[in-house]
């Protein structure tokens, strides 16, 4: 039986690794890599074994090798193998597979920094000098407890190492290869040798998304006594590492998969089939599931030559609003249809949950990075519920990954930048438990104006008494309550994730000269309507960062129709859903103007105005009185009453100006002026 499975070894070193080995030697290689499909297709009886007893076939195979040539057996080739025929998840590992060669894929949660590891020591005995090797495979090392030539018991000098380069990783199950509810599963990965050169370093990067051929070990874990439990920990010795795309590009598509995405492309309805297929068993928010599509399609991300320059494709959107008008369904649902995606809550996240944090690795005593919930999905889709209830420091952390879309950290002597292309669908309550229209956003969701202002589009979802909607809203609840899938989606869910990574993979839509033509008329009508006159201050109904946004909701437009091209059509799209975000968000209650200040700044230009003028009335009036006096608040109400101003705008006004730090109040019912 040894001879038959010598004979196939042989013949496959001699067959299909010759021509490997000979450009190995050109190109300095230090490692065989053996794809299992040749294997299985040469001998299924090797295949066989090498899966049975990874670790004898391997050490058979370098022993063929070294034997071709004493070449070889000088470079001390690893061989690694790659492409089993399946992929086992994590989750599924169990003491079966010790032992056993395995294929796992998932996320890279925590990269330990790379460290040599003694493989072999050769240990000199005191007594006659006579030099013994110990092999090094358990995680402490291992001295010789006499000496194989004298046979005394005593110290022995270490007279020389074997070292080789090693990285601890951590893997993570991916989103998309989860169950349910399901929380992700972890296994610790050890990488050796040319697994971790510098060419492989932009591979094991946390957040990225590799698949691992490796060989299962265990051993025990050791409590602080120093005892060793009867449980035992598992680990992964690698034999090949390699990267594989993310989000929806990573899905196959067949070639009949792809007539039938086409010829749906070709159909007049598809806007309205996919609008459909968001959240099936709730009634209404055509725009809001509008937008969701457009958000699950995505814009075009621009880089530059040199890669400075970066255009961001992926839209942000944030819903807010009523309690019980389905927000959170509608995120639940949209983490469940994208490929790539996670649902987080805003109580129950932190900065270095959403972005990466630094934590401390007790074997080696270093400090590692572990990527939070935007970097791991990466070219995918975060569902942030209630985004408000986030404490006041952490949301701080998400403004570099919304705009910019990288996350930068420089912590514990770490220094490193991560990838978080990452579209961001948040769903936010009011503080006072429903939306009011006659207020800016920020003053009632609890977010600060400069986040709120990286979202695309903002809708607000209400709940207003009306008998036709109120009758369908009811029809379709009770109909999800008898039969929950009898409210089907228009696209079935596995086809609809298929149309879209098509559309990801293949379309890079340009915008035509009609539909650029139309965003420019759009924007520059919109800003002429309200373009500053003399000193008075006018609003500013929308601005170039609202100018971008309209250009990725055409272009995402676009890609729904797998077009190369975005038409008039698409803009006029775009322009709709932006012209539904800013007149629920962007309309002065005093003036009835459409006011972007009031999502960027929180404060409108009407309240600009009555601020700079209360601001006036109060320098006027302290001027007439005696140096150092403090001004009675009575007297400015007073004065701003005659000039035709309202007393609610005049108190805000005071407490904007208190909170700028303005003016203060020295005592009850008088202020001063700061400068």
């Amino acid at each position: 039986m040894k001879s038959d499975f010598d004979d196939l070894v042989s013949s496959f070193v001699n067959r299909k690794l010759n021509d490997q080995l000979k450009s190995i030697i050109a190109t300095s290689k230090s490692s065989v890599l053996i794809d299992f499909t040749d294997v299985d297709n040469f001998s299924p009886e090797l295949g066989d074994h090498i899966i049975r007893a990874p670790i004898e076939s391997i050490a058979e195979i370098k022993r063929f090798i070294s034997e071709l040539d004493p070449v070889y057996k000088d470079l001390n080739l690893e061989v690694r193998i790659r492409n089993l025929p399946s992929t086992l998840p994590i989750r599924e590992i169990r003491s079966k597979h010790i032992g056993k060669i395995l294929q796992i894929s998932g996320l890279i949660k925590v990269a330990v920094s790379v460290r040599p590891m003694v493989t072999a020591i050769e240990f000199e005995c005191q007594s006659c000098g006579h030099v013994i090797k110990v092999e090094q495979k358990e995680k402490t090392i291992k001295v010789p407890s006499i000496c194989t030539n004298c046979g005394k018991k005593g110290r022995f000098n270490t007279f020389k190492k074997e070292l080789i380069d090693s990285q601890k990783i951590i893997l993570e199950e991916a989103p998309e290869d989860l169950e349910g509810g399901a929380q992700p599963e972890h296994i610790d990965v050890m990488l050796k040798g040319d697994l971790v050169d510098p060419k492989f370093e932009k591979n094991i990067i946390p957040g990225n998304k590799v698949v691992v051929t490796g060989i299962v070990n265990e051993a025990p874990v050791v409590f602080p006594s120093g005892k060793k439990s009867r449980t035992s920990e598992i680990s992964i010795e690698a034999s090949y590492l390699e990267a594989v795309e993310q989000g929806f590009e990573e899905i196959i598509i067949t070639k009949e998969e792809e007539a039938t995405i086409k010829e749906m492309a070709r159909d007049k309805t598809i806007y309205n089939k996919f609008r459909d297929s968001i959240t099936p068993n709730i009634f209404g928010h055509d725009s809001i599931k509008d937008a969701v599509v457009l958000q699950l399609f995505g814009g075009v991300r621009k880089v530059g030559r040199e890669g400075n320059s970066v255009i961001r494709g992926d839209i942000h959107l944030l819903l807010c609003g009523d309690p019980g008008t389905a927000k959170s369904a509608t995120l639940k649902y949209v983490s469940g249809v994208a490929p790539k995606a996670r649902y987080v809550t805003g109580m129950g996240s932190s900065a270095a949950g959403l972005t990466a944090t630094i934590i401390k690795d007790e074997a080696t005593r270093s400090y590692i990075l572990e990527a939070g919930a935007l970097p791991l999905t990466n070219k995918g889709i975060l569902a942030i519920d209630e985004i408000d209830k986030m404490n006041k420091d952490d949301r701080v952390a998400m403004h570099e990954a919304l705009e910019q879309q990288t996350i930068s950290i420089s912590k514990a002597n770490i220094h490193a930048t991560l990838a978080a292309q990452t579209s961001v669908l948040a769903a936010a309550n009011p503080k006072l438990g429903r939306f009011n229209p006659f207020d800016v956003i920020s003053s009632q969701i609890e977010l600060p104006s400069t986040l709120i202002n990286r979202f695309d589009l903002i809708f607000i979802m209400k709940d207003r008494p009306n008998k036709e909607t109120d009758k369908l809203v009811a029809s379709r609840i009770l109909e999800a309550n008898k039969d929950i899938n009898k409210n089907k989606p228009a696209i079935p869910t596995p086809l609809l994730k298929k149309y879209i990574a098509y559309a990801k993979q293949n379309c890079r839509p340009i915008l035509s000269n009609d539909a650029m033509n139309a965003i420019q008329e759009f924007y520059l009508k919109l800003r002429s309507q309200y373009s500053n006159e003399g000193e008075e201050v006018r609003p500013v109904p929308i601005s170039a960062r609202q100018l971008e946004a309209v250009v990725r909701l055409t272009e995402a437009s676009a890609k729904v129709r797998l077009s190369e091209y975005a038409t008039m059509e698409d803009a006029r799209r775009a322009i709709d859903l932006m012209m539904a975000y800013l007149s629920e968000v962007g309309i002065d209650k005093n003036t009835g103007e459409l006011d972007i200040d009031r999502v960027i700044t929180g404060i409108s230009s009407s309240q600009r105005s009555t601020v700079l003028n209360i601001k006036s009335i109060i320098r006027s009036e302290t001027e007439l009185l005696p140096k150092g006096a403090a001004l009675a608040m009575t007297k400015v109400y007073e004065v701003a009453e005659k000039s035709g101003m309202k007393i609610d705008d005049v108190e805000q006004a005071i407490s904007v100006l208190k909170r700028e730090g303005d003016i203060f109040e020295p005592k009850s019912g008088f202020i001063k002026l700061i400068s």
